[in-house]
């Protein structure tokens, strides 16, 4: 008889009891956004095609006296009051997925994050707004390839 280890059930026991850590970190392998065009439209087809793809890299490592609480030495005397650690909510601030365009709220009766879809705006009528060409490369060239802000698992 053939016995298969469910390898997630296996890994969740693990950190369950407080043997192993996971680490994630998430990167950017998004298809570039359409080319700005100056007076002219683009195409529907290109522009449905732009977005980031994020990608989720995980690691395990064994949990020791070291990275017990995820206590950092060097984070702990570079930043000064640890907040930025400790924060639980989404900064204030306007957020894309390559399509849409998110403005950041926080719902204080609850203490709940959440994201409200700015109506009527997308992300190129957004990058319309600006009329510095170099800020719009600024803007295209971060939701292309940096790492993402917040990150939604399901």
């Amino acid at each position: 008889r053939m016995v298969h280890v469910d390898k997630a059930a296996v890994l969740r026991d693990l950190f369950v009891r407080g043997k192993i850590d996971v680490y994630g970190q998430y990167k950017n392998n998004g298809i570039p956004p359409p080319p700005v065009v100056e007076g002219g439209t683009e195409a529907p087809a290109a522009t449905a095609m732009s977005g980031a793809e994020i990608a989720a890299e995980y690691t395990i490592k064994e949990r020791s006296w070291r990275t017990l609480w995820n206590f950092s030495p060097k984070h702990f005397f570079t930043d000064r009051s640890g907040m930025f650690w400790r924060e639980r909510r989404i900064r204030p601030g306007i957020y894309t997925d390559g399509q849409n365009v998110f403005e950041s709220t926080y719902r204080y009766i609850e203490g709940k994050n959440g994201m409200k879809q700015m109506p009527g705006v997308d992300l190129s009528s957004y990058l319309d707004r600006y009329t510095d060409g170099k800020e719009k490369e600024n803007i295209l060239n971060k939701v292309q390839t940096s790492p993402p802000d917040v990150v939604a698992e399901s």
